[in-house]
């Protein structure tokens, strides 16, 4: 199963999107590397940015996957990070994450990450059918409002 997972810098339509990962992401695997557990217990946002770009990098330097930088563009064919797996964001003071048509930031402690046991969409049907309704988390769209966006329905 391919897993995505796209990081932002703050909350919101302006959130800052700082890059994407591809193929075994999910946070659990993410701590088992010190890039990644970098990324999910930084405390500043200088940290967080610092981690994220040395993530991404030794993501694919180390053939674990594909990584996405924001100079390459937006890498996938919908438009927005509702319809990935996991989205890890962070503001004040720590890294918050949700799964793609969540309808809440959840702060991850930076002294036990653990993603929670629970953070997807509260009716999952209709997350299938508009990833982007309320009560998604609000995020930046990344496609051009004239070029056609992929649903989410292809992913399941």
């Amino acid at each position: 199963m391919v897993t995505r997972t796209d990081f932002y810098l703050g909350t919101g339509l302006t959130a800052q999107w700082l890059g994407s990962l591809q193929f075994a992401c999910h946070p659990d695997n993410l701590l088992k590397l010190s890039h990644g557990r970098a990324t999910l217990t930084a405390q500043g946002t200088s940290a967080y940015r610092t981690a994220v770009k040395d993530l991404l990098l030794m993501w694919a330097v180390g053939g674990l996957g594909a990584a996405h930088e924001p100079r390459n563009g937006w890498p996938w064919d919908w438009e927005s990070s509702h319809c990935n797996d996991w989205i890890i964001t962070h503001f004040g003071g720590a890294a918050h994450m949700t799964a793609g048509g969540g309808d809440r930031w959840h702060r991850l402690d930076p002294e036990d990450p653990r993603p929670p046991l629970q953070c997807g969409p509260p009716d999952f049907a209709r997350w299938l059918r508009d990833p982007r309704a309320a009560p998604a988390v609000p995020l930046p769209v990344h496609r051009l409002p004239d070029t056609p966006a992929t649903d989410c329905t292809h992913l399941v």
